[in-house]
């Protein structure tokens, strides 16, 4: 249980409300709705919690160039996806189908960032691998992009 504590408490304080803030959204997301669309074109800002992360890392070009393809494959991912989630759009409004993949692609960001700390604050040799920055910039960049790519399809809806 120490090691828990330790790692609950180890975190900043922001931390958690603002988990709590993601928990919220993804399940007000989990429900049918209808909602205004000016929200959903903010949602690519989200995927800068993943930019700032890979940059944070300090990485090589190659690192970067995973990021701009796995970003792109998110990216047609979500606009793909999006299009089964609209049920119907009416001036500045949008009816949604509930689903969980948003949930699950604010959790990744959120944990994919919390993990980064830890390995950064308990193992810095893996924290700084190539191998570890090559699998933490192509999930971050899948995530981020499907953001975008849900963004898109809603502006050109």
């Amino acid at each position: 249980m120490d090691g828990i504590a330790r790692f609950a408490t180890g975190a900043p304080l922001w931390v958690w409300p603002l988990l709590v803030g993601l928990v919220f959204v993804g399940l007000k997301a989990s429900k049918d709705r209808t909602t205004l669309t000016l929200p959903i074109y903010f949602l690519p800002l989200l995927g800068l919690l993943s930019l700032n992360a890979v940059n944070g890392l300090s990485v090589e070009p190659k690192v970067w160039v995973l990021f701009a393809a796995t970003y792109w494959i998110g990216a047609t991912f979500g606009f793909r996806f999006q299009s089964s989630v609209v049920l119907g759009r009416s001036g500045k409004s949008i009816t949604l189908k509930g689903e969980w993949v948003t949930m699950l692609a604010l959790m990744v960001i959120f944990w994919l960032n919390f993990v980064g700390g830890v390995f950064k604050a308990v193992s810095p040799d893996i924290y700084t691998s190539s191998g570890f920055h090559l699998v933490f910039a192509a999930i971050a960049g899948l995530v981020a992009g499907s953001f975008f790519g849900r963004a898109l399809w809603v502006f050109r809806a």
